[in-house]
């Protein structure tokens, strides 16, 4: 398959947890734009499907690892480079909410591992695409936050916390890192219907379903290629006068909240 013309155009991207849901749509856009796209992820099954749902294209690698742990993480950015270039370009989508409760009903497991995989997974990842960035004298981040890292959901102590958590590690890299052309941003979206969510949705039944989707000024859920669309855009050259801000895409759904 040739090279498509677009904004990342022979540019190393890597998008973690991109096997499924926004990540694998935001691999698919990338992919579409040019770039060397690198999905991260813990299932190799899921990894071997996302890979051949984008056409097996040789730019398109995937890496089983583990983001929480360091020095698995360290080596995939070392494989990542040596095989299509430093990285300019980190989605930090990878995240588990493995327990609703509030503090009290939270399980100590529940909360270190959401905070290991959602905000020590992002801190992994920045530092080793940062090196690399630096070296290439250029680069951008984007972390994939929540609207509940803006508002607080109810009973999602540890999910709400890693959010907020990652929003101020998106100000803290993109103050440090302005000066050496690193921009690091954040997505927060709001309710979206994806292949892991739609079986939550059915779930709920009709009348909280019909609540949520009221919760939303839009009154409307969100789709993954919106969410995508604006991971691209701070990704990109488009966005090269933003840097720490973290960005709202979720149909006025923190309106009415």
């Amino acid at each position: 398959m040739s090279m498509s013309s677009g904004r990342f155009d022979g540019k190393t991207v890597v998008v973690t947890g991109g096997s499924a849901g926004i990540g694998l749509q935001t691999a698919r856009d990338l992919h579409a734009e040019g770039a060397f796209v690198h999905i991260l992820g813990r299932s190799a099954d899921k990894l071997a499907s996302a890979k051949e749902s984008l056409g097996g294209d040789s730019r398109v690698l995937v890496h089983r690892c583990d983001v929480s742990e360091e020095a698995l993480v360290k080596k995939t950015f070392e494989v990542i480079e040596a095989s299509s270039g430093k990285v300019y370009g980190l989605v930090n989508n990878a995240a588990i909410n493995p327990s609703r409760n509030d503090i009290l009903h939270t399980e100590y497991r529940d909360w270190s591992d959401t905070l290991d995989v959602n905000l020590t997974g992002a801190f992994n990842c920045s530092r080793a695409a940062a090196r690399q960035m630096l070296e290439l004298g250029r680069g951008s981040i984007v972390n994939i936050a929540s609207v509940g890292g803006i508002n607080a959901f109810r009973t999602r102590t540890a999910y709400n916390v890693s959010k907020f958590g990652l929003i101020g590690l998106t100000q803290s890299m993109a103050i440090d890192y302005a000066e050496m052309n690193i921009r690091v941003n954040a997505v927060c979206p709001g309710y979206a219907r994806t292949e892991l969510t739609a079986p939550l949705f059915e779930k709920m039944g009709k009348e909280k379903f019909e609540a949520l989707v009221s919760a939303h000024a839009m009154r409307r859920l969100g789709r993954p290629e919106e969410i995508s669309r604006a991971i691209l855009f701070l990704l990109s050259e488009d966005a090269s006068f933003i840097t720490g801000v973290a960005l709202p895409v979720d149909g006025g759904y923190l309106l009415k909240g």
